[in-house]
């Protein structure tokens, strides 16, 4: 790589009357330097060139992988809720509830997100009607005890 000469008149202003310049220290030559790429980004940046993905489906697609290993630890309670009193939530078992019973208190904080945001999901009202299932209206039904649950 050849390095040409800058002429400094086109990078400098021109001295006005009056004024002097002067060379206060000459730079140094220009080096290259060898730089090898490594971690996460550039392994994932590979991945994506050697898949032919966009951004957005690696990010998808490492999200999606994250959720699946704790949707596993969450069992699905629907028979539990529905024999509980809304009434009473104050003394239920909010682990179980959540799905965490096995865990309890060794489910982690970002556990207990996912697993009160999935019953939320999973049990609301209108999700239910949706699929034809009989919902009771107010707070005579289960879903009370998943949102009091969690406060």
């Amino acid at each position: 790589m050849a390095v040409t000469a800058i002429d400094p008149p086109s990078i400098l202003p021109v001295a006005n009357e009056g004024e002097t310049t002067m060379v206060v220290k000459k730079l140094s030559e220009p080096q290259t330097q060898k730089v090898e790429p490594v971690g996460r980004w550039y392994e994932a940046y590979l991945n994506r060139l050697y898949n032919k993905h966009s951004v957005s489906h690696h990010s998808v697609e490492s999200s999606s992988s994250d959720e699946s290993e704790d949707d596993t630890e969450i069992e699905d309670n629907t028979q539990f809720l529905m024999s509980l009193d809304p009434k009473d939530w104050k003394n239920q078992d909010h682990y179980k509830v959540l799905g965490l019973a096995k865990l309890r208190y060794k489910a982690t904080e970002d556990q207990i997100k996912k697993a009160y945001k999935r019953q939320v999901l999973h049990h609301h009202p209108d999700k239910r009607k949706a699929r034809g299932l009989n919902v009771k209206e107010g707070d005579d039904d289960y879903f009370t005890c998943i949102t009091r649950g969690k406060c």
